[in-house]
């Protein structure tokens, strides 16, 4: 995975932590919260943290040690997200000069292929090059929305021949409340994209940033809202 969108996705889980009393009750959300954290770890190769943090999980429910160890699982994490910064740098914005296509592509396609559940694209001028260009890197049980402009024809025929082949893991919806381009990655992490996805890096310079976390809630909110009004091409 891009270390730039490994970098998002860890910021953003941490976000999410769950409290030491909620993480000992052993729901399936607090689970599932800790096994994302070893998945992003274990992105990095030769890096101890991911069996650091291993032990610490197994540790939890101790009754001496489990808050300490919760406090140092977490520390794996921010530890994992500085040297990630170091690598990355300071700005969560990934530039593309004019004809840069295929950069912007294999960036964007990076970003897709990080999804473990969902995906909610938001764009008024989508193609149908989102199926071909970029939802092929999509991971086979992963549920994909698109919201785009009610000017994007194009985007049905496409839809309906990728749920011919890969069954009905997406679904359409067109509106004229939309003006930017954001890309949700399982409900928590998130990036905005400078230009519309079919157009972007052509002709003019264009950007892929990383919305900050604690944003994500409130921006998706918005975009939910718009979808629940918005109408399925007909």
């Amino acid at each position: 995975m891009d270390s730039s969108v490994l970098l998002a996705k860890m910021q953003a889980h941490l976000e999410r932590a769950p409290s030491h009393d909620v993480v000992i009750n052993g729901s399936k959300e607090s689970l599932t919260w800790l096994a994302q954290g070893h998945a992003m770890l274990s992105q990095i190769k030769f890096s101890i943290e991911a069996i650091q943090y291993k032990s610490n999980w197994d540790s939890l429910n101790s009754q001496i040690f489990g808050p300490d160890n919760y406090e140092k699982l977490k520390s794996g994490l921010y530890r994992q997200i500085a040297s990630l910064e170091l690598e990355v740098g300071s700005d969560d914005t990934v530039s593309f000069a004019p004809g840069e296509v295929y950069k912007y592509f294999q960036q964007l396609n990076q970003i897709i292929n990080s999804a473990e559940k969902n995906i909610f694209i938001v764009d008024p001028y989508l193609d149908a090059s989102i199926f071909s260009h970029y939802l092929n890197s999509r991971n086979p049980e992963v549920t994909v929305r698109l919201l785009t402009g009610k000017r994007s024809k194009a985007v049905k025929p496409a839809a309906e021949k990728y749920i011919e082949e890969f069954g009905p893991v997406v679904e359409v919806k067109k509106s004229n409340q939309i003006h930017d381009r954001v890309i949700f990655i399982d409900g928590y992490s998130g990036w905005i994209s400078g230009q519309s996805i079919k157009d972007a890096a052509k002709d003019k310079p264009t950007y892929l940033v990383a919305v900050s976390p604690d944003v994500i809630p409130d921006k998706l909110r918005a975009y939910e809202s718009i979808w629940q009004s918005a109408t399925k091409f007909e």
